[in-house]
Protein backbone atom coordinates (compact mmCIF):
# COMPACT_ATOMS: atom_id res chain seq x y z
CA UNK A 1 0.00 0.00 0.00
CA UNK A 2 1.66 3.58 -1.12
CA UNK A 3 2.04 5.77 1.73
CA UNK A 4 -0.67 8.04 0.87
CA UNK A 5 -3.19 5.60 1.08
CA UNK A 6 -2.24 4.76 5.10
CA UNK A 7 -4.58 5.10 7.55
CA UNK A 8 -4.22 6.12 11.15
CA UNK A 9 -4.66 2.38 12.13
CA UNK A 10 -1.50 2.09 10.01
CA UNK A 11 0.30 4.25 12.77
CA UNK A 12 -1.75 3.67 15.73
CA UNK A 13 -2.31 0.10 16.19
CA UNK A 14 -5.64 -0.82 18.05
CA UNK A 15 -4.03 -3.97 19.35
CA UNK A 16 -1.48 -1.74 21.32
CA UNK A 17 -4.21 1.02 22.74
CA UNK A 18 -7.61 -0.43 24.01
CA UNK A 19 -8.88 3.68 24.70
CA UNK A 20 -8.72 7.18 22.68
CA UNK A 21 -8.85 10.53 24.83
CA UNK A 22 -10.30 13.23 23.00
CA UNK A 23 -10.06 16.53 25.09
CA UNK A 24 -12.86 18.04 25.52
CA UNK A 25 -11.24 21.53 24.72
CA UNK A 26 -9.28 21.68 22.07
CA UNK A 27 -10.33 17.89 20.22
CA UNK A 28 -6.68 16.69 20.83
CA UNK A 29 -6.74 12.32 20.80
CA UNK A 30 -4.32 10.78 22.98
CA UNK A 31 -3.85 6.96 23.20
CA UNK A 32 -4.01 4.87 26.23
CA UNK A 33 -4.23 1.39 27.75
CA UNK A 34 -6.56 2.74 30.36
CA UNK A 35 -10.32 4.10 30.88
CA UNK A 36 -9.21 7.34 32.79
CA UNK A 37 -6.48 9.47 32.80
CA UNK A 38 -5.45 12.55 34.81
CA UNK A 39 -2.50 13.50 32.61
CA UNK A 40 -3.15 17.10 31.14
CA UNK A 41 -4.18 17.62 27.39
CA UNK A 42 -0.76 17.92 25.55
CA UNK A 43 -1.96 20.43 23.48
CA UNK A 44 -3.77 22.64 25.80
CA UNK A 45 -3.70 21.78 29.28
CA UNK A 46 -7.11 20.83 30.05
CA UNK A 47 -7.80 17.46 31.59
CA UNK A 48 -11.33 16.65 31.17
CA UNK A 49 -11.64 13.91 28.23
CA UNK A 50 -14.54 12.02 26.17
CA UNK A 51 -13.16 8.31 26.73
CA UNK A 52 -14.11 5.66 23.83
CA UNK A 53 -12.85 2.24 23.08
CA UNK A 54 -9.91 2.32 20.49
CA UNK A 55 -10.73 -0.23 17.60
CA UNK A 56 -10.91 -0.41 13.58
CA UNK A 57 -14.39 -0.78 12.61
CA UNK A 58 -13.12 -2.55 9.22
CA UNK A 59 -11.55 -4.75 11.46
CA UNK A 60 -14.41 -5.51 14.07
CA UNK A 61 -14.17 -9.26 14.20
CA UNK A 62 -14.08 -10.80 17.54
CA UNK A 63 -17.61 -11.08 18.03
CA UNK A 64 -18.18 -12.27 14.38
CA UNK A 65 -19.32 -15.54 15.88
CA UNK A 66 -22.15 -17.94 17.23
CA UNK A 67 -22.94 -17.39 20.60
CA UNK A 68 -22.02 -20.92 21.83
CA UNK A 69 -18.88 -20.05 20.89
CA UNK A 70 -18.38 -18.07 23.34
CA UNK A 71 -20.41 -20.16 25.97
CA UNK A 72 -18.24 -22.94 25.18
CA UNK A 73 -15.29 -20.95 26.05
CA UNK A 74 -16.32 -19.81 29.02
CA UNK A 75 -17.47 -23.28 29.96
CA UNK A 76 -13.71 -24.83 29.03
CA UNK A 77 -12.31 -21.76 30.83
CA UNK A 78 -13.92 -22.78 34.07
CA UNK A 79 -12.98 -26.04 33.80
CA UNK A 80 -9.39 -24.94 32.95
CA UNK A 81 -9.57 -27.18 29.97
CA UNK A 82 -9.60 -23.80 27.29
CA UNK A 83 -5.63 -24.47 26.81
CA UNK A 84 -6.05 -28.14 25.65
CA UNK A 85 -4.36 -28.61 21.87
CA UNK A 86 -6.67 -29.84 19.29
CA UNK A 87 -6.80 -30.61 15.82
CA UNK A 88 -9.47 -29.25 13.49
CA UNK A 89 -9.84 -29.90 10.18
CA UNK A 90 -12.33 -27.89 7.75
CA UNK A 91 -13.99 -29.86 4.43
CA UNK A 92 -17.15 -29.77 2.24
CA UNK A 93 -19.16 -32.93 1.80
CA UNK A 94 -20.89 -32.36 -0.97
CA UNK A 95 -19.98 -30.36 -4.12
CA UNK A 96 -22.16 -27.80 -5.32
CA UNK A 97 -24.06 -27.18 -8.56
CA UNK A 98 -23.71 -30.54 -10.09
CA UNK A 99 -26.58 -32.35 -11.95
CA UNK A 100 -27.44 -35.63 -12.26
CA UNK A 101 -25.46 -38.94 -11.04
CA UNK A 102 -21.87 -40.13 -11.08
CA UNK A 103 -20.35 -43.02 -11.75
CA UNK A 104 -21.00 -44.50 -8.36
CA UNK A 105 -24.65 -45.29 -7.64
CA UNK A 106 -25.29 -42.89 -4.71
CA UNK A 107 -22.48 -40.24 -5.08
CA UNK A 108 -22.14 -37.27 -7.09
CA UNK A 109 -18.71 -35.74 -8.49
CA UNK A 110 -18.35 -32.18 -8.85
CA UNK A 111 -15.57 -30.27 -7.21
CA UNK A 112 -14.93 -27.13 -5.23
CA UNK A 113 -12.41 -24.16 -6.13
CA UNK A 114 -10.96 -23.29 -2.57
CA UNK A 115 -11.70 -19.44 -2.13
CA UNK A 116 -11.55 -16.81 0.31
CA UNK A 117 -7.90 -17.72 1.96
CA UNK A 118 -6.31 -14.35 1.57
CA UNK A 119 -9.62 -12.77 3.26
CA UNK A 120 -8.77 -15.20 5.96
CA UNK A 121 -5.38 -14.42 6.93
CA UNK A 122 -6.23 -10.77 6.97
CA UNK A 123 -8.82 -11.95 9.34
CA UNK A 124 -6.64 -13.98 11.44
CA UNK A 125 -4.47 -11.20 11.96
CA UNK A 126 -6.15 -8.72 12.85
CA UNK A 127 -8.49 -10.83 15.78
CA UNK A 128 -9.06 -9.65 19.01
CA UNK A 129 -11.36 -8.47 21.76
CA UNK A 130 -11.37 -4.81 21.84
CA UNK A 131 -13.14 -2.96 24.62
CA UNK A 132 -16.48 -2.48 23.29
CA UNK A 133 -16.66 -6.25 22.81
CA UNK A 134 -15.69 -6.82 26.42
CA UNK A 135 -18.10 -4.60 27.43
CA UNK A 136 -21.11 -5.99 25.56
CA UNK A 137 -19.79 -9.52 26.94
CA UNK A 138 -20.13 -8.09 30.85
CA UNK A 139 -23.46 -6.89 29.80
CA UNK A 140 -24.46 -10.56 29.09
CA UNK A 141 -27.15 -12.54 31.92
CA UNK A 142 -24.58 -15.01 31.50
CA UNK A 143 -22.44 -13.16 34.27
CA UNK A 144 -18.73 -13.66 32.79
CA UNK A 145 -15.95 -13.85 35.30
CA UNK A 146 -13.71 -10.67 35.20
CA UNK A 147 -10.86 -12.79 34.82
CA UNK A 148 -12.41 -14.61 31.89
CA UNK A 149 -13.21 -10.87 30.27
CA UNK A 150 -9.36 -10.08 31.24
CA UNK A 151 -8.17 -13.25 29.16
CA UNK A 152 -10.24 -12.27 26.63
CA UNK A 153 -8.69 -9.34 25.90
CA UNK A 154 -5.06 -10.93 25.33
CA UNK A 155 -6.87 -13.37 23.98
CA UNK A 156 -4.69 -14.02 20.08
CA UNK A 157 -4.93 -16.95 17.38
CA UNK A 158 -1.62 -18.72 18.29
CA UNK A 159 -1.47 -21.89 16.85
CA UNK A 160 -0.80 -23.61 13.35
CA UNK A 161 -2.97 -23.09 10.46
CA UNK A 162 -2.24 -25.60 6.89
CA UNK A 163 -4.32 -25.26 3.93
CA UNK A 164 -4.92 -25.84 0.31
CA UNK A 165 -3.34 -22.61 -1.25
CA UNK A 166 -6.13 -20.33 -2.42
CA UNK A 167 -7.27 -21.04 -6.77
CA UNK A 168 -6.80 -24.86 -5.89
CA UNK A 169 -9.37 -27.53 -6.91
CA UNK A 170 -10.73 -29.52 -3.81
CA UNK A 171 -13.21 -32.36 -3.44
CA UNK A 172 -15.60 -33.82 -0.99
CA UNK A 173 -14.79 -34.76 2.27
CA UNK A 174 -10.73 -34.08 1.71
CA UNK A 175 -9.05 -31.51 4.33
CA UNK A 176 -9.08 -27.99 2.83
CA UNK A 177 -7.36 -26.59 6.48
CA UNK A 178 -6.39 -28.25 9.43
CA UNK A 179 -5.66 -25.73 12.73
CA UNK A 180 -3.83 -27.10 15.53
CA UNK A 181 -4.15 -24.50 18.36
CA UNK A 182 -6.06 -24.38 22.18
CA UNK A 183 -9.40 -25.44 21.87
CA UNK A 184 -10.78 -22.52 23.05
CA UNK A 185 -9.08 -20.54 19.89
CA UNK A 186 -10.28 -22.94 17.23
CA UNK A 187 -14.09 -22.92 18.82
CA UNK A 188 -13.59 -19.05 18.28
CA UNK A 189 -13.19 -18.61 14.55
CA UNK A 190 -15.10 -21.80 13.33
CA UNK A 191 -18.34 -19.24 12.36
CA UNK A 192 -16.35 -16.94 10.82
CA UNK A 193 -13.76 -18.87 8.91
CA UNK A 194 -16.66 -20.91 7.54
CA UNK A 195 -18.52 -17.68 6.97
CA UNK A 196 -15.45 -16.55 4.76
CA UNK A 197 -14.41 -19.76 2.90
CA UNK A 198 -17.77 -21.57 2.41
CA UNK A 199 -18.99 -18.02 0.91
CA UNK A 200 -15.86 -17.20 -1.20
CA UNK A 201 -15.55 -20.99 -2.01
CA UNK A 202 -18.92 -20.94 -3.36
CA UNK A 203 -18.56 -18.41 -5.65
CA UNK A 204 -15.37 -19.04 -7.38
CA UNK A 205 -16.78 -22.62 -7.93
CA UNK A 206 -19.50 -21.13 -9.75
CA UNK A 207 -17.30 -18.46 -11.69
CA UNK A 208 -15.11 -21.62 -12.79
CA UNK A 209 -17.58 -23.36 -14.10
CA UNK A 210 -19.13 -20.29 -16.16
CA UNK A 211 -14.96 -19.81 -17.37
CA UNK A 212 -15.37 -23.69 -17.85
CA UNK A 213 -18.24 -22.81 -21.00
CA UNK A 214 -17.29 -19.27 -21.58
CA UNK A 215 -13.24 -20.57 -22.67
CA UNK A 216 -11.35 -17.54 -24.47
CA UNK A 217 -14.57 -15.24 -24.33
CA UNK A 218 -14.58 -12.02 -22.82
CA UNK A 219 -16.29 -12.07 -19.42
CA UNK A 220 -17.54 -9.36 -17.22
CA UNK A 221 -18.71 -9.43 -13.72
CA UNK A 222 -21.58 -6.83 -13.01
CA UNK A 223 -23.51 -8.87 -9.98
CA UNK A 224 -23.14 -5.83 -7.98
CA UNK A 225 -26.69 -4.88 -7.53
CA UNK A 226 -27.94 -7.77 -6.47
CA UNK A 227 -25.39 -9.16 -4.16
CA UNK A 228 -26.23 -10.38 -0.63
CA UNK A 229 -24.91 -7.00 0.79
CA UNK A 230 -21.72 -4.60 0.22
CA UNK A 231 -19.43 -7.61 1.35
CA UNK A 232 -20.80 -10.18 -0.68
CA UNK A 233 -20.43 -8.36 -3.61
CA UNK A 234 -16.83 -7.04 -3.52
CA UNK A 235 -15.40 -10.32 -2.29
CA UNK A 236 -17.89 -11.79 -4.93
CA UNK A 237 -16.11 -9.72 -8.11
CA UNK A 238 -12.53 -10.66 -6.37
CA UNK A 239 -13.66 -14.32 -6.43
CA UNK A 240 -15.12 -13.34 -10.40
CA UNK A 241 -11.06 -12.23 -11.02
CA UNK A 242 -9.94 -15.51 -9.77
CA UNK A 243 -11.94 -17.68 -11.76
CA UNK A 244 -10.57 -15.97 -14.65
CA UNK A 245 -13.10 -13.15 -15.64
CA UNK A 246 -11.45 -10.49 -17.23
CA UNK A 247 -13.07 -7.32 -15.59
CA UNK A 248 -15.77 -6.02 -12.70
CA UNK A 249 -18.19 -3.33 -12.33
CA UNK A 250 -17.77 -3.01 -8.81
CA UNK A 251 -15.67 -0.01 -8.30
CA UNK A 252 -14.96 -0.74 -4.89
CA UNK A 253 -13.66 -3.80 -5.51
CA UNK A 254 -11.63 -2.63 -8.11
CA UNK A 255 -9.64 -0.31 -5.55
CA UNK A 256 -9.61 -2.67 -2.99
CA UNK A 257 -8.42 -5.11 -5.26
CA UNK A 258 -6.56 -3.56 -8.15
CA UNK A 259 -8.61 -5.65 -10.36
CA UNK A 260 -9.70 -3.99 -13.86
CA UNK A 261 -13.40 -2.63 -13.92
CA UNK A 262 -15.69 -1.61 -16.79
CA UNK A 263 -18.68 0.21 -17.31
CA UNK A 264 -20.67 1.60 -20.46
CA UNK A 265 -24.00 2.83 -20.13
CA UNK A 266 -27.56 1.84 -18.85
CA UNK A 267 -31.11 2.00 -20.16
CA UNK A 268 -31.56 5.21 -18.03
CA UNK A 269 -29.04 7.10 -20.24
CA UNK A 270 -30.49 6.38 -23.51
CA UNK A 271 -33.97 7.25 -22.02
CA UNK A 272 -32.94 10.41 -20.99
CA UNK A 273 -31.38 11.93 -23.76
CA UNK A 274 -34.51 12.92 -26.45
CA UNK A 275 -33.57 10.22 -29.02
CA UNK A 276 -31.57 7.23 -28.67
CA UNK A 277 -29.43 8.42 -32.01
CA UNK A 278 -28.58 11.46 -29.33
CA UNK A 279 -27.89 9.19 -26.80
CA UNK A 280 -25.23 6.88 -28.36
CA UNK A 281 -23.70 9.84 -30.39
CA UNK A 282 -23.48 11.85 -26.87
CA UNK A 283 -21.77 9.15 -25.34
CA UNK A 284 -19.39 8.75 -28.20
CA UNK A 285 -18.28 11.87 -27.78
CA UNK A 286 -17.38 11.68 -24.13
CA UNK A 287 -15.94 8.25 -25.02
CA UNK A 288 -14.74 8.09 -28.65
CA UNK A 289 -12.11 4.81 -27.72
CA UNK A 290 -15.07 2.60 -25.15
CA UNK A 291 -18.07 3.35 -26.93
CA UNK A 292 -20.89 -0.12 -26.57
CA UNK A 293 -24.31 1.17 -27.79
CA UNK A 294 -27.01 -0.59 -25.74
CA UNK A 295 -29.57 -1.65 -28.45
CA UNK A 296 -32.66 -2.81 -26.94
CA UNK A 297 -33.78 0.54 -25.44
CA UNK A 298 -36.55 0.71 -28.33
CA UNK A 299 -35.98 -2.06 -30.89
CA UNK A 300 -33.01 -3.63 -31.09
CA UNK A 301 -33.10 -4.24 -34.65
CA UNK A 302 -35.08 -2.06 -35.71
CA UNK A 303 -33.41 1.25 -33.80
CA UNK A 304 -31.13 0.54 -31.88
CA UNK A 305 -28.91 -1.33 -34.44
CA UNK A 306 -29.05 0.65 -37.01
CA UNK A 307 -27.84 4.11 -34.97
CA UNK A 308 -25.22 1.97 -33.00
CA UNK A 309 -24.17 1.84 -36.95
CA UNK A 310 -24.19 5.43 -37.57
CA UNK A 311 -22.89 6.41 -34.10
CA UNK A 312 -19.95 3.87 -35.80
CA UNK A 313 -19.48 5.42 -39.33
CA UNK A 314 -19.21 9.33 -36.73
CA UNK A 315 -16.32 7.63 -35.00
CA UNK A 316 -14.57 6.40 -37.90
CA UNK A 317 -14.96 9.69 -39.08
CA UNK A 318 -12.60 11.19 -35.81
CA UNK A 319 -10.30 8.36 -36.58
CA UNK A 320 -11.95 5.89 -33.94
CA UNK A 321 -13.59 2.41 -33.96
CA UNK A 322 -16.61 1.29 -32.06
CA UNK A 323 -15.72 -1.39 -29.43
CA UNK A 324 -18.93 -3.38 -29.09
CA UNK A 325 -22.50 -3.70 -29.11
CA UNK A 326 -24.53 -4.66 -26.32
CA UNK A 327 -27.97 -7.19 -26.13
CA UNK A 328 -29.54 -6.92 -22.74
CA UNK A 329 -33.02 -8.77 -23.53
CA UNK A 330 -35.08 -10.98 -26.47
CA UNK A 331 -34.05 -14.24 -27.92
CA UNK A 332 -30.01 -13.60 -27.59
CA UNK A 333 -28.70 -16.02 -29.98
CA UNK A 334 -31.29 -14.70 -32.96
CA UNK A 335 -30.44 -10.99 -32.20
CA UNK A 336 -26.80 -11.95 -31.66
CA UNK A 337 -26.62 -13.76 -35.38
CA UNK A 338 -28.84 -10.75 -37.10
CA UNK A 339 -26.48 -8.40 -35.34
CA UNK A 340 -23.37 -9.93 -36.49
CA UNK A 341 -24.06 -10.40 -40.00
CA UNK A 342 -25.29 -6.89 -40.03
CA UNK A 343 -22.31 -5.38 -38.59
CA UNK A 344 -20.33 -7.36 -40.88
CA UNK A 345 -22.09 -6.32 -44.07
CA UNK A 346 -21.51 -2.82 -43.29
CA UNK A 347 -17.41 -3.71 -43.17
CA UNK A 348 -17.68 -3.67 -39.32
CA UNK A 349 -16.24 -6.97 -38.31
CA UNK A 350 -14.17 -5.13 -35.70
CA UNK A 351 -17.46 -4.52 -33.86
CA UNK A 352 -17.70 -7.38 -31.01
CA UNK A 353 -21.21 -8.20 -29.96
CA UNK A 354 -21.49 -7.86 -25.80
CA UNK A 355 -24.57 -9.91 -24.57
CA UNK A 356 -26.10 -9.55 -20.45
CA UNK A 357 -29.87 -10.65 -19.13
CA UNK A 358 -29.36 -13.47 -16.35
CA UNK A 359 -26.71 -15.30 -17.91
CA UNK A 360 -24.83 -18.07 -16.08
CA UNK A 361 -22.96 -21.42 -17.20
CA UNK A 362 -25.91 -23.43 -18.29
CA UNK A 363 -27.48 -20.18 -20.42
CA UNK A 364 -23.52 -19.38 -22.03
CA UNK A 365 -23.34 -22.83 -23.03
CA UNK A 366 -27.07 -23.34 -24.15
CA UNK A 367 -26.35 -19.94 -26.73
CA UNK A 368 -22.81 -21.46 -28.15
CA UNK A 369 -24.88 -24.79 -28.95
CA UNK A 370 -27.07 -22.31 -30.95
CA UNK A 371 -24.60 -20.25 -33.12
CA UNK A 372 -24.76 -17.63 -30.82
CA UNK A 373 -22.44 -14.77 -32.19
CA UNK A 374 -21.34 -13.28 -28.70
CA UNK A 375 -17.88 -12.09 -27.75
CA UNK A 376 -18.18 -10.84 -24.70
CA UNK A 377 -20.47 -12.52 -22.17
CA UNK A 378 -21.68 -10.13 -18.62
CA UNK A 379 -22.45 -12.63 -15.96
CA UNK A 380 -24.37 -10.82 -12.63
CA UNK A 381 -27.41 -12.27 -10.43
CA UNK A 382 -26.78 -15.59 -10.94
CA UNK A 383 -23.08 -15.53 -10.47
CA UNK A 384 -22.75 -13.67 -7.25
CA UNK A 385 -25.52 -15.23 -5.69
CA UNK A 386 -24.46 -18.54 -6.58
CA UNK A 387 -28.14 -18.42 -8.03
CA UNK A 388 -29.08 -22.39 -8.41
CA UNK A 389 -26.76 -23.32 -5.35
CA UNK A 390 -27.23 -20.67 -2.76
CA UNK A 391 -24.80 -22.36 -0.07
CA UNK A 392 -21.78 -24.36 0.53
CA UNK A 393 -21.78 -26.51 3.66
CA UNK A 394 -18.30 -26.73 4.49
CA UNK A 395 -17.70 -27.74 8.73
CA UNK A 396 -14.87 -27.34 10.81
CA UNK A 397 -15.06 -30.52 13.06
CA UNK A 398 -12.52 -31.43 15.97
CA UNK A 399 -10.47 -34.78 15.04
CA UNK A 400 -7.75 -35.08 17.45
CA UNK A 401 -6.70 -33.56 20.97
CA UNK A 402 -3.36 -33.81 23.92
CA UNK A 403 -4.84 -36.38 26.72
CA UNK A 404 -6.77 -34.90 29.30
CA UNK A 405 -5.26 -34.75 32.78
CA UNK A 406 -7.10 -38.10 33.82
CA UNK A 407 -5.61 -39.71 30.83
CA UNK A 408 -2.46 -38.95 32.02
CA UNK A 409 -2.85 -40.08 35.27
CA UNK A 410 -4.03 -43.26 34.30
CA UNK A 411 -0.96 -43.72 32.40
CA UNK A 412 -3.12 -44.58 29.01
CA UNK A 413 -1.50 -41.82 27.26
CA UNK A 414 1.58 -39.18 27.39
CA UNK A 415 1.67 -35.79 27.16
CA UNK A 416 2.94 -35.82 23.58
CA UNK A 417 0.37 -38.25 22.29
CA UNK A 418 -2.71 -37.27 20.26
CA UNK A 419 -6.08 -38.68 20.73
CA UNK A 420 -8.36 -39.33 17.64
CA UNK A 421 -11.85 -38.77 18.23
CA UNK A 422 -14.24 -39.36 15.60
CA UNK A 423 -18.11 -38.22 15.50
CA UNK A 424 -20.58 -41.32 14.51
CA UNK A 425 -23.95 -40.76 12.86
CA UNK A 426 -26.46 -42.45 11.17
CA UNK A 427 -25.43 -40.93 7.93
CA UNK A 428 -22.41 -42.80 6.62
CA UNK A 429 -21.10 -39.66 4.72
CA UNK A 430 -21.51 -37.91 7.92
CA UNK A 431 -19.13 -40.12 9.70
CA UNK A 432 -15.72 -38.19 10.40
CA UNK A 433 -12.28 -39.36 9.33
CA UNK A 434 -10.19 -39.32 12.93
CA UNK A 435 -7.01 -38.44 13.60
CA UNK A 436 -4.08 -35.90 12.67
CA UNK A 437 -4.20 -35.81 8.45
CA UNK A 438 -2.68 -34.29 5.42
CA UNK A 439 -3.52 -34.85 1.55
CA UNK A 440 -1.37 -36.02 -1.14
CA UNK A 441 -2.42 -35.00 -4.93
CA UNK A 442 -0.84 -37.56 -7.42
CA UNK A 443 -0.19 -36.33 -10.77
CA UNK A 444 1.17 -38.53 -13.60
CA UNK A 445 3.81 -38.13 -15.84
CA UNK A 446 1.30 -35.93 -18.01
CA UNK A 447 0.80 -33.43 -15.46
CA UNK A 448 -2.75 -34.64 -15.35
CA UNK A 449 -4.25 -35.31 -11.80
CA UNK A 450 -5.04 -38.99 -10.98
CA UNK A 451 -5.96 -38.50 -7.30
CA UNK A 452 -5.74 -37.72 -3.74
CA UNK A 453 -4.45 -39.23 -1.13
CA UNK A 454 -5.52 -38.63 2.64
CA UNK A 455 -3.42 -40.18 5.51
CA UNK A 456 -2.28 -39.55 8.39
CA UNK A 457 0.58 -37.11 9.78
CA UNK A 458 3.55 -39.31 10.15
CA UNK A 459 2.94 -41.42 7.25
CA UNK A 460 5.10 -41.07 4.06
CA UNK A 461 5.14 -41.81 0.45
CA UNK A 462 8.73 -41.56 0.06
CA UNK A 463 9.97 -44.34 -1.87
CA UNK A 464 6.28 -46.41 -2.55
CA UNK A 465 6.01 -46.67 -6.72
CA UNK A 466 2.93 -47.51 -6.61
CA UNK A 467 -0.69 -47.12 -4.54
CA UNK A 468 -4.56 -48.47 -4.54
CA UNK A 469 -6.49 -45.82 -4.39
CA UNK A 470 -10.09 -47.33 -2.88
CA UNK A 471 -13.50 -45.47 -2.70
CA UNK A 472 -14.29 -44.88 1.36
CA UNK A 473 -17.62 -46.41 1.04
CA UNK A 474 -17.77 -48.80 -1.84
CA UNK A 475 -15.47 -51.55 -1.62
CA UNK A 476 -15.78 -52.67 -5.15
CA UNK A 477 -13.81 -49.42 -6.82
CA UNK A 478 -10.64 -48.87 -6.70
CA UNK A 479 -7.41 -47.37 -8.85
CA UNK A 480 -4.10 -48.74 -8.79
CA UNK A 481 -1.81 -45.71 -9.52
CA UNK A 482 1.99 -46.23 -10.89
CA UNK A 483 4.80 -43.81 -11.78
CA UNK A 484 3.20 -41.04 -10.13
CA UNK A 485 4.49 -37.52 -8.47
CA UNK A 486 3.05 -36.93 -4.89
CA UNK A 487 2.46 -32.86 -4.25
CA UNK A 488 1.01 -32.40 -0.59
CA UNK A 489 -1.98 -29.86 -0.41
CA UNK A 490 -1.93 -28.38 3.04
CA UNK A 491 0.49 -25.89 3.23
CA UNK A 492 1.66 -23.99 6.48
CA UNK A 493 -0.23 -20.42 6.67
CA UNK A 494 0.38 -19.76 10.53
CA UNK A 495 2.92 -21.45 12.96
CA UNK A 496 2.55 -20.30 16.82
CA UNK A 497 0.23 -17.72 15.64
CA UNK A 498 2.98 -16.36 13.40
CA UNK A 499 1.79 -15.63 9.09
CA UNK A 500 4.63 -17.60 7.68
CA UNK A 501 2.84 -17.35 4.00
CA UNK A 502 4.21 -15.72 1.50
CA UNK A 503 0.64 -14.32 0.79
CA UNK A 504 0.22 -14.41 -3.40
CA UNK A 505 -0.69 -11.23 -5.43
CA UNK A 506 -4.34 -11.39 -6.67
CA UNK A 507 -2.84 -11.90 -9.96
CA UNK A 508 -0.79 -14.62 -9.10
CA UNK A 509 -3.71 -16.75 -7.56
CA UNK A 510 -5.42 -15.83 -10.99
CA UNK A 511 -2.46 -17.52 -12.79
CA UNK A 512 -2.63 -20.43 -10.01
CA UNK A 513 -6.14 -21.43 -10.58
CA UNK A 514 -5.95 -21.56 -14.23
CA UNK A 515 -2.98 -23.70 -14.26
CA UNK A 516 -4.40 -25.68 -11.40
CA UNK A 517 -7.66 -26.25 -13.43
CA UNK A 518 -5.53 -27.29 -16.20
CA UNK A 519 -4.50 -30.44 -14.46
CA UNK A 520 -7.84 -31.96 -14.29
CA UNK A 521 -9.68 -34.42 -17.11
CA UNK A 522 -12.70 -32.20 -18.45
CA UNK A 523 -15.05 -35.64 -17.20
CA UNK A 524 -14.20 -34.15 -13.39
CA UNK A 525 -15.10 -30.38 -14.74
CA UNK A 526 -18.08 -31.19 -16.79
CA UNK A 527 -21.56 -29.20 -15.92
CA UNK A 528 -24.02 -32.14 -15.81
CA UNK A 529 -22.96 -35.85 -14.65
CA UNK A 530 -18.99 -35.06 -13.55
CA UNK A 531 -16.80 -38.14 -13.43
CA UNK A 532 -16.14 -38.93 -9.82
CA UNK A 533 -12.83 -37.68 -8.67
CA UNK A 534 -11.10 -40.53 -6.80
CA UNK A 535 -9.84 -39.48 -2.56
CA UNK A 536 -8.59 -42.20 -0.71
CA UNK A 537 -8.08 -42.88 3.11
CA UNK A 538 -4.81 -44.28 3.70
CA UNK A 539 -5.35 -48.07 5.10
CA UNK A 540 -3.58 -46.70 8.33
CA UNK A 541 -6.26 -43.95 8.51
CA UNK A 542 -8.91 -46.88 7.68
CA UNK A 543 -8.43 -49.41 9.59
CA UNK A 544 -8.08 -45.98 12.56
CA UNK A 545 -11.84 -45.12 11.48
CA UNK A 546 -12.73 -48.34 11.80
CA UNK A 547 -11.45 -49.36 15.01
CA UNK A 548 -13.42 -46.10 16.31
CA UNK A 549 -16.47 -46.76 15.05
CA UNK A 550 -16.23 -50.36 16.55
CA UNK A 551 -14.87 -48.64 20.30
CA UNK A 552 -17.72 -46.36 20.42
CA UNK A 553 -20.05 -48.46 19.42
CA UNK A 554 -19.32 -51.16 21.84
CA UNK A 555 -19.06 -48.74 24.41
Amino acid sequence: MSEHMKTIFDFVKPTRYRYVHICKECDQPSFSNESSSEEPCIRCGANSYHVTPYYNPSEDYALDVDYYAITMMYALWKEGLHQTQVVFDDFYRKAPFVRGVGEFSTELGGYVAFGGLGHLIDTIENLYFNESDINYLREQSEGFDEAFLDDLRKLRFSGDLHAVEEGNIVFPNTPLIRIEAPVWECIWIEAMLLNIINAESLVLTKGARIKTIAGNDGLLEMGKRRAQGRDASVNGAKMAYIAGFDATSNVKAGKQFSMPITGTQAHVFIMFHPSELEAFLAYAEVFPEKTIPLLDTTDTLGSGLPHAIETARRLEEKGYEMTAVRLDSGDLAYLSKKVRKRLDEEGLKHVKIAATNDLDEYTIASLKQQGAKVDIWGVGTKFITAYDNPALGGVHKIVARRPLHSELESNQYTKDDWVALIKISESIEKILNPGRKKVYRLFGDDGMAKGDYVCLEHESLEGKDEILLKHPRNPLKAKRIRDFQAVELLQPIFEGGKLVYNVPSLSEVRDYHAFQKQSFWEEYLRLEVPEVYPVSLSDELTEMKNQLIHEKREG
